[in-house]
């Protein structure tokens, strides 16, 4: 059985682009994914869904989303 979590969507615009990926919280790691680059860390006192987006937006900079 698979014991994968669920993976949520994430979109962000910036710069008139918009920008889309998955993430994912696998006990106290939240990964976001795009088809080009992730980036994972641990979940502190942010929001999960700020995070993520956090997260986009710097893979977005990088060249990854």
């Amino acid at each position: 059985m698979d014991q994968s979590p669920p993976r949520y969507p994430v979109t962000i615009e910036m710069e008139g682009k918009t920008y889309k990926g998955s993430c994912w919280v696998a006990g106290k790691i939240l990964t976001v994914s795009t088809g080009l680059g992730g980036k994972s860390r641990q979940v502190g006192e942010s929001a999960p869904e700020d995070l993520a987006k956090q997260f986009l937006q710097e893979l977005a900079k990088d060249g990854k989303a």
